[in-house]
This record gives C-alpha cells, sequence and structure tokens, in this order.
C-alpha cells in the first residue's frame, strides 16, 4: 500500500541544517494496523507529513522515494496531492481543535472534502432522491458570514435606537427581517444530497446526535467529539490508507479506548490500511499488528507486534518496554538512558 524508502527530510534553521529524517524505510501492507513509535522528537510525524507534502517552508525532501499502491508519489504536483490527501490517504491530527476550521460549521467541513473527492457520487443520490446536490437553501451564505452580518445588523439598530435615529437603523432592521423571512419560508425544504452524505459520515463514527453535531462549530464539542469529525473527514473521501497521528493525545483515558475500538471497527469494515503514529507502547499492543521503532530520525527496529515486545533487538527498543511502568519494587527504577545508534 504505502512504500518508502531512503527517505530524508531536512530543516534549514539559523543553527544549520537538522536531518529530521535520515533515510527512513517503511513499508505498510493493504489492510494491515501498522505502528511507528518512539520518543517526541524523533521524526514520526514528519514522516507522515513527508508522505503528504504538508511540510512547512523550511522543511524539504531531499532524498528517498514515496509509493503508493505502485505509484510514485515522491515529485508529484499540488494538483495531484490535492487528489490524494483525502482521496487516497485519510489524516487524523493529534490536536483536532487546532486542525478544524473555528469559522466554519462541521457541516461545511466534511461537506468540502465530499465535493472534492465524492462528485458524483452526490449527483447519483440528487438524481435518485430528486433533491438538490449542494444546497437545499436558496439565498443562504456560509453560517459564519451571516451571523457576522447579523451581530453587525442588531449592533448598528441598537447604536442608532439608542441615540434617538431610528430611521437610519431602518436598513439594518429591513436585513435582519429579510433573514428571518428567508428561513420562514425554507423551513419545510428538504436536505441536499451533500447534508445527507454529511450525516451519513458522522453516523459511521458513531456521532450521538449527528444532525446537530453537523450544525455545529468546533468549539461547541466536547474533545472525543471533535476527534470524531476529524476521523469522519478523514473517511469522507473513501480513502484506502488512515494516518493517526497520536489521535488519543489531548484525551482522557475513557475517551482514548473508544476512539482507538472506532478505528479498529472501521479498519476491519472497510479493510483499510491505517498508520498509527504514537509513543504509547500500550495502544501499539492492544492495536497493531506490525511496529516499527523509530529513534532520531531513524527506523532501528520493526517486525511483528509480538515479537518486538517479546524479543526485542535494539537497545533503544529494549529502554522503551523496560520505561513502562511497573508494579513493586521496580516502579521506581528508570532506564539507563543513553546515545543508541541505528542498526
Amino acid at each position: 500500500m504505502l512504500e518508502i524508502e531512503g527517505l530524508e527530510t531536512h530543516f534549514k534553521t539559523y543553527d544549520g541544517v537538522v536531518r529530521a529524517l535520515d533515510g527512513v524505510d517503511l513499508t505498510v501492507e493493504d489492510g494491515e494496523i501498522f505502528g511507528l513509535v518512539g520518543e517526541t522528537g524523533c521524526g514520526k510525524s514528519v514522516t507522515c507529513y513527508s508522505v503528504l507534502k504538508l511540510l512547512p517552508g523550511t522543511a524539504e525532501v531531499v532524498k528517498g522515494s514515496i509509493r503508493l499502491n505502485g505509484e510514485d508519489i515522491t515529485d508529484a504536483s499540488e494538483e495531484r496531492m490535492r487528489k490524494i490527501r483525502g482521496g487516497k490517504i485519510g489524516i487524523i491530527f493529534q490536536d483536532p481543535l487546532s486542525a478544524l476550521n473555528p469559522v466554519m460549521t462541521v457541516n461545511e467541513q466534511i461537506g468540502e472534502i465530499l465535493a472534492l473527492h465524492q462528485d458524483e457520487e452526490l449527483r447519483e443520490l440528487a438524481a435518485d432522491r430528486n433533491i438538490p446536490t449542494y444546497r437545499s437553501k436558496n439565498w443562504s451564505l456560509s453560517p459564519g458570514f451571516e451571523f457576522t452580518i447579523m451581530a453587525v445588523c442588531f449592533a448598528f439598530l441598537a447604536l442608532f435606537t439608542m441615540l434617538g435615529q431610528f430611521a437610519f437603523g431602518l436598513p439594518f432592521l429591513v436585513m435582519i427581517g429579510f433573514f428571518f423571512l428567508r428561513d420562514y419560508l425554507q423551513r419545510d425544504l428538504p436536505d441536499s444530497a451533500l447534508d445527507l452524505m454529511v450525516l451519513d459520515a458522522l453516523s459511521r463514527v458513531k456521532m450521538p446526535d449527528p444532525r446537530q453535531v453537523a450544525c455545529s462549530y468546533p468549539h461547541e464539542l466536547s474533545g472525543g467529539m471533535q476527534q470524531r469529525v476529524m476521523i469522519a473527514m478523514a473517511l469522507a473521501g473513501r480513502a484506502r490508507m488512515l494516518i493517526a497521528d497520536e489521535p488519543t493525545t489531548a484525551l482522557d483515558v475513557t475517551i482514548q479506548a473508544q476512539i482507538l475500538q472506532l478505528i479498529k471497527d472501521i479498519q476491519k469494515e472497510t479493510g483499510m490500511s491505517v498508520l498509527l503514529i504514537t509513543h504509547d507502547l500500550g495502544v501499539v499492543a492492544e492495536t497493531c499488528e506490525r511496529v516499527a521503532v523509530m529513534y532520531a530520525g531513524r527506523i532501528v527496529e520493526q517486525g511483528p507486534a509480538d515479537e518486538i515486545f517479546t524479543n526485542p533487538r535494539h537497545e533503544y527498543t529494549k529502554s522503551l518496554l523496560a520505561s513502562i511502568p511497573k508494579g513493586g519494587e521496580e516502579r521506581l527504577k528508570a532506564p539507563h538512558t543513553e546515545e543508541y545508534g541505528a542498526i
């Protein structure tokens, strides 16, 4: 599914060039959950950002190859990458509130992905049910933009009323009345095909009350609900591979378990590949079939998860396993730390 060979990514800084990735070799098979584990700063996230070409301007892939389903995408154009992002590979970021657009509703954000990658399916659904494809309500703008207009109208109307110049506030009153009249006349219009597919995407991730969530802004949702929205967005384009970049970092333990189980259920249902990036060895043990251990920008060990946990070969892997809290007297003993070389 995904083959990475000799990948090197460098960052240009004021102190010189930082070799964030130093010859990464990685293969994710079709239909498997693959874990990429390592300490903070070892290059896990940079690996997936290099694959999707989401690196900042100071970073550059200087060497190596990236193949997706046999296609070399190392030097793919931005137009081609827009089709791959969401259409071929979906990604879940570790901080959903930062990744979601704060001034767009959930409906709008998932709808953008559907309109880009599922246009044909949207038109077929609209034709089958005889409903609009993208928008059921005419004369409607972005909810965030409409909210801003209404707020300005109310503010000026109140200002002119307080100043005793109500006549100057009449245009703003007319604008407010137009919005209310429009909503009243269009109250019984059916959902568009885009609205229905957004609701279906939210239902697939077991979102409670998907219709209410679709109309909400990210800050109105809990952390677990925000992460479910991110998963729905990653899957909306029918991607065949999912990159989960520490998807449970900002969540409490109970919600972590729910999100991980959701990812496993979706993977089993769709047969998609999952690249799970984490520093939590417990998550890897419960979720992944194969695992790679990364240290200082290189893969130092990889293999079946059971073999890595029971018979680690590299000293860094042994140190990671030794750092897992234990019961009894050993729980207070810290593992010996040193600089480990790659195999």
